[in-house]
């Protein structure tokens, strides 16, 4: 996998500074949405006007970096609108005018007899600038014409819209079809998107250690998935909601052939607890609870004496999809660092058989029992080819 492949993903060069990179991912994500409709014709086009509730724009025509229409008369037009786009979901509102405002430069147009919408794209949270908003808001105003319209869209939302559009085109449409899901995976790849599901480039990392860019990729989409992770643990253990505080992400350099994350108390909390943990490797996604501090190997002792059945009557309930108990040793090498050491593996099928679930079970309890420090994992894979395999949500409404 290579990032840049993607015909609108840039090169970064050697700018450090955050500002100056987020107003070039601005700059190229304007260029790119404004080439797809230009170039892409108008079964792109009219569909993205349409859905965004716009007038269909007559012999239309496209400007980057232009303060004005060539004409010098953007209120003129007829439809005047503000097309505000953001990475967030933006707090501006329109009904806040500055009072002072001051030559702004709009980030795009597109144009036609009597249609004019300016755009301006953000990347960092939703933040409009109220003193540009409202200099582009005068810059559509007309005397006794009515206000201009103002749509504000999220880029995830827009990158549902060109999915939605994507499902229309058919290799007859040859250009039109190649630049809509070029600009779709661009909006991936520049993390506008959030994690709108699993693709081969998530697995095929751990395999290539690709460059920087494709890591820092692959990092923002695990940050992405485990905010929908930790929703969803809150929405369907509501009793458990303030155990789930946050999710912490593990340290991912290039040559690492995982990426985990770890969902819990907040801080190094729950690391002191049995937690559940999400690991992204090459040949799927890792489903496990994990105990490994003492305070929660002690806690697990205490459970397994004085109730030694209820776990095991826990696992029974979800035994029909494959899981594995493993069981390792931790031995202290130096301060802070510790070597692992496999013991045990139960897989989930002993406990078909009553009486290879009880000899394994009794094993098992005495195990834990008597290692000083044990580790504990309730592993489950999820293969790559399921995760393919399913149907994903384009839009946060879905």
């Amino acid at each position: 996998m290579d990032l840049h492949h993607n015909i609108f993903y840039s090169y970064r060069g050697p700018a450090n500074d955050n500002s100056d990179r987020d107003s070039q991912l601005e700059n190229n994500l304007t260029k790119a949405l404004v080439n797809t409709l230009q170039l892409g014709g108008r079964q792109v086009l009219e569909p993205f006007l349409a859905e965004l509730k716009l007038p269909k724009v007559s012999q239309p025509k496209f400007l980057l970096q232009r303060r004005d229409l060539p004409s010098g008369g953007a209120w003129h037009k007829k439809h005047r609108v503000l097309l505000g786009l953001s990475k967030q979901t933006s707090q501006w509102s329109s009904h806040r005018r500055e009072k002072k405002v001051y030559d702004s430069l709009p980030d795009a147009w597109i144009y036609g007899d009597d249609v004019a919408i300016l755009i301006e794209s953000k990347v960092n949270d939703g933040a409009f600038d109220p003193f540009q908003m409202s200099s582009h808001l005068t810059r559509l105003n007309r005397k006794n014409g009515g206000d201009p319209i103002v749509v504000l869209k999220t880029w995830e939302e827009i990158h549902g819209i060109f999915r939605r559009i994507a499902a229309t085109l058919t290799n007859d449409h040859g250009c039109a079809a190649f630049l809509v899901m070029q600009f779709i995976q661009f909006l991936e790849y520049s993390g506008m998107t959030g994690f709108t599901g699993f693709r081969p480039d998530h697995f095929d990392y751990f395999i290539t250690h690709d460059d920087d860019d494709t890591r820092g990729w692959v990092l923002d989409q695990i940050k992405s998935l485990a905010g929908q992770v930790l929703a969803g643990l809150r929405k369907v253990s509501p009793s458990f909601s303030n155990f789930y505080e946050d999710f912490d992400v593990g340290n991912f350099s290039r040559e690492m052939d995982y990426c985990w994350v770890a969902f819990g108390p907040r801080g190094d909390a729950y690391r002191k607890l049995t937690h559940q943990t999400v690991e992204l490797r090459a040949n799927g996604v890792a489903v496990f609870v994990n105990t490994e501090l003492k305070p929660a190997t002690d806690r697990l002792k205490r459970v397994l004496r004085d109730t030694p059945f209820a776990l095991r009557q826990a696992l029974e309930l979800v035994a029909e999809e494959p899981f594995e108990l493993v069981v390792q040793e931790r031995v202290q090498r130096r301060p802070r660092v510790m070597d692992y050491f496999p013991v045990m593996t139960l897989h989930s099928n002993v406990f078909v058989d009553q009486c290879t679930a009880d000899v394994a079970w009794r094993t098992f309890v005495e195990m834990i029992d008597s290692l000083p420090l044990p580790y504990l994992q309730i592993r489950r894979l999820i293969p790559r080819k399921n995760l393919l395999d399913r149907t994903f949500r384009t839009s946060p409404s879905q």
